[in-house]
């Protein structure tokens, strides 16, 4: 039993990346929710929560931002409502620097994409709308290719992106809409059955707090599928 505590324990210490008395970075592993959902898995806010306690520490925490259920990489709790209005407020005035690596169907060099997006409900899923239509919002990201493998069923690019908005599925939705879906990601039609989720992943936040420069990255598991197929130093850079 002690050991088992002890290996849930160590799991868990895998979650944090930065911690101060007013937030939490922590690095989600793909799959698990951001917060408590109708499914009652086990979530990241509840986990880091978990892992505070055990430490004797005030396990309250605000949500700032979220990440997809099928999307790893950092995410920042408010530890107490003070900060969790200051940085909710920088998320609002995207003052929140999020950079991603993403892993695409197809060749592509670097630019920005520009659309309107809109929610289907119903679908769960985001459109690029042709026009301005009722309920899309604009949204904006930039990206660059870091690297391009060639396979069996063409090429794979390693792309990072910095988001410029934060919409509802805004890279998988941008880059399908191009005919250049995530590996892995079959509700934006990719053609990959290998991969389990899509290849997105969150590796950088970057914002001022409290006249602080916070800078925090992650990679993540390049031994995995379809990260492997690109050499450590291409995320390096």
């Amino acid at each position: 039993l002690l050991k088992s505590f002890m290996l849930k324990v160590e799991n868990m210490l895998k979650l944090f990346i930065s911690k101060t008395k007013d937030y939490v970075i922590i690095c989600k592993e793909a799959l698990v929710p951001s917060q408590p959902d109708p499914t009652g898995d086990k979530d990241a806010m509840t986990l880091t929560s978990e892992l505070l306690k055990t430490n004797s520490e005030d396990g309250n925490l605000y949500l700032i931002h979220r990440l997809d259920r099928v999307v790893g990489g950092l995410l920042v709790f408010g530890r107490n409502k003070t900060a969790a209005a200051e940085l909710s407020a920088l998320v609002a005035e995207h003052r929140i620097t999020k950079e991603y690596f993403a892993v695409v169907e197809g060749r592509c060099d670097r630019g920005i994409m520009r659309d309107y997006l809109y929610k289907d409900a119903m679908l769960n899923k985001a459109f690029v709308a042709t026009n301005k239509r009722a309920g899309a919002k604009e949204a904006e990201l930039e990206y660059e290719t870091l690297d391009v493998v060639k396979t069996e069923k063409g090429d794979l690019s390693l792309v990072k992106v910095r988001l410029k908005t934060g919409r509802f599925h805004q890279i998988r939705a941008q880059f399908s809409s191009r005919k250049m879906p995530l590996i892995g990601d079959k509700k934006y039609g990719s053609r990959d059955f290998f991969a389990k989720n899509p290849s997105l992943f969150a590796c950088r936040l970057a914002f001022d707090y409290n006249r602080e420069s916070v800078e925090v990255c992650a990679m993540p598991d390049i031994n995995k599928y379809p990260w492997s197929l690109f050499g450590e130093e291409c995320y390096s850079k």
